[in-house]
Formats: structure tokens, sequence, C-alpha cells
């Protein structure tokens, strides 16, 4: 009698699972609607951490994580953080001889009220060369105004350079050498 209670209870047991089935296979809240999107299956699925991250659904559909263009934003003015600004020439600037150059620099960058700044072609051949002078008290740590100009040859008409400031370093020492370059067009 043991064994026949034992099969009764498993043929009830599977009785309910059928019936359960059957009640539920066509409700329409019991059906999980497929992921039309990146976000509404990372919901619902595990996420592949790749970049971008992907998700796969069980009946085989593939999202991929629409990820933005990184936005960069494009400097007018040129700058080495905390030591030295340039107002004029702006970054890609289109100049012309004489060029006119100003800015602040940190005392420490000056050498007895200078330091030199170079004009370069686009193969790096420096086509003129000065000193940017200091505009006030230099022997300081606050920012002393400056100004420049070179004068150089034509170039041909759209073609490109760069426009080199160097820190004045008497000591020679490499570890204290530091340049801002900004591209100009002629």
């Amino acid at each position: 009698m043991r064994t026949s209670t034992i099969v009764l209870a498993i043929l009830a047991l599977l009785g309910i699972i059928v019936a359960v089935y059957a009640y539920t296979k066509d409700d329409p809240e019991s059906v999980v609607a497929e992921p039309t999107s990146f976000a509404e299956c990372a919901v619902l699925y595990p996420v592949m951490e790749s970049y971008p991250r992907q998700c796969n659904t069980p009946s085989g559909l593939h999202f991929t994580e629409e990820v933005p263009a990184p936005v960069v934003p494009v400097p007018s003015e040129a700058a080495i953080e905390g030591l030295i600004e340039v107002d004029r020439p702006v970054i890609d600037q289109a100049v012309a001889s004489p060029l006119n150059i100003s800015g602040r620099a940190r005392g420490y960058w000056f050498f007895e009220a200078t330091f030199p700044i170079e004009l370069q072609d686009a193969a790096g051949n420096v086509i003129a060369e000065h000193y940017a002078e200091a505009e006030g008290e230099w022997m300081t740590e606050e920012f002393v105004p400056y100004t420049a100009s070179l004068t150089y040859p034509a170039q041909p008409a759209g073609s490109e350079g760069s426009l080199v400031l160097r820190r004045s370093n008497a000591s020679g020492d490499p570890e204290r050498d530091q340049e801002l370059v900004i591209p100009v067009s002629f």
C-alpha cells in the first residue's frame, strides 16, 4: 500500500504540472516579450562586458550598446596649465609676417626677462627665431605678460607650421626643458 500511495502522489503532482502549463501557455501575461533594444535586453539577460557592451537573448537576438562618440574640446587658446598661456595666435590660426605673439608666463619661464621662440614649417625647419620679452617684473612666481614679434619669409599659402615657445633653461639641465607648440597655417 505504501508504493501505491507514492505512485498516486507522483501522478497527482504530474497532473498539477500539466494543468498549470495548459492554463498558462496561452496567457499573454505569462509570456515574456522579446526585447527590442539593448537597454531592454540588459534588464532581462546577462550583458557581455565588452566595448561596446553586448547582450544576447536565448532566442538568438543580439543587441549592441550604442556608445556616443567622445566630445573632444577644440581649444582656441594654447597653454601649459599653470605655466604659460598664449593669447595670440590661437591654435590653427592663419598667420602672416610679422607674427605678433602675446600671453602670460610664470616668472620662472623667463631668464633675464626673455625666453626663446621659433617658427617652423611643416617639416620642422626653423624659418624664424627670436625671444619673447617680459612686460613687467619677471623675478616672480606669478604670471608675467610677454610679447614678441617674428618676421619671416613668405610661405606657400595654406601650408602649415608651428610656433614653438621654449622655457629659458640657463642650467642646460634636460629635465628643465619645456616647450609649448602651437600649430598655425600660413
